[in-house]
């Protein structure tokens, strides 16, 4: 009997897109988060996974996707013309169609904003930020406290007993008030969110883009900057991923898609996103190009 062959999950480059979207269709239109208006902005996502040369595993792509699927579903108003059971339109008094609104969580596979904007939570009021001449940035909280903020992300106290974050729904100090700085609020984006304004400095530099995410926290929600987040957190443990990494749970005959949500958020829905992962390698393998794809390997 020959030897059971091994998955070859290794690859870099373009997938098969054609390929890709027919079998994302037939693995997701059933679910009840399916959204085919998603589609253009998942396969937007999958381009900057194949530009990405330091994505070079199956596996890690496929939790990537399968992450942005979850972290990004978000609450979506679906109307409709009602009818009746023959199909036709059910019109109201003026003989206008009777249009019913549904509410329901969607996919979007885009850049998202915290539901709430981090209601209840320390990082919720917004904070003022202003740059200084010597190059380094003056944080505001609304309750008074100050803080220094250096071209490398590093963070210091300005004001005696500065603690970070401030109580959601309170009312604004004096020195808030007076302070002439750029008000912006550091609630999470992203499709991984990123939250905290201390936070918001240190990803901006980490990814070669100095201060720019502190002073527009925004830009967070662009495609490009959210994957450049997610990708450096997940391959090098940085930041949000809080020292955990790919290396841990993809590499050679390990593939650990629920452990892997340690990675973002503890073990919260780590089966549920476990089981979308898997989908997305299945269909991410059957896209690999005919020309790309590997001899698979024999065990010994």
């Amino acid at each position: 009997m020959p030897a059971p062959q091994k998955t070859n999950y290794h690859h870099t480059g373009p997938y098969n897109r054609i390929v890709f979207q027919e079998e994302f269709t037939e693995q997701f239109s059933t679910s009840g988060r399916y959204s085919a208006a998603a589609i253009p902005d998942m396969l937007n996502l999958l381009g900057m996974i194949e530009r990405d040369t330091q994505i070079n595993d199956v596996r890690q792509a496929a939790y990537m996707l399968a992450t942005v699927m979850w972290e990004t579903t978000s609450p979506q108003t679906i109307t409709k013309v009602a009818t009746n059971k023959k199909g036709q339109p059910i019109l109201d008094k003026h003989k206008k169609p009777v249009v019913l609104k549904q509410r329901k969580w969607l996919m979007t596979m885009a850049p998202v904003s915290e539901i709430g904007h981090g209601k209840g939570r320390r990082y919720h009021e917004p904070v003022k930020v202003k740059s200084m001449p010597d190059g380094t940035v003056r944080i505001t909280e609304q309750d008074g406290d100050q803080f220094k903020v250096t071209a490398a992300g590093d963070v210091s106290p300005l004001t005696k007993g500065a603690a970070m974050g401030t109580k959601d729904g309170g009312a604004a100090s004096k020195v808030y008030d007076a302070d002439d700085g750029a008000e912006h609020a550091y609630y999470g984006r992203g499709y991984v969110q990123l939250t905290w304004w201390s936070n918001y400095a240190k990803a901006g530099v980490a990814l070669g883009r100095g201060l720019a995410l502190l002073n527009d926290p925004d830009l967070v929600k662009t495609p490009e900057v959210a994957y450049a987040l997610m990708s450096h957190g997940m391959r090098t443990g940085a930041g949000f991923a809080n020292g955990r990494k790919f290396s841990q749970y993809f590499a050679g005959d390990v593939t650990d898609y629920v452990t892997a949500r340690r990675m973002v958020n503890g073990s919260d829905h780590a089966e549920d996103i476990a089981a979308i992962a898997r989908k997305f390698e299945a269909i991410l393998l059957k896209s690999v190009p005919a020309a790309n794809v590997p001899t698979p390997a024999t065990q010994p």
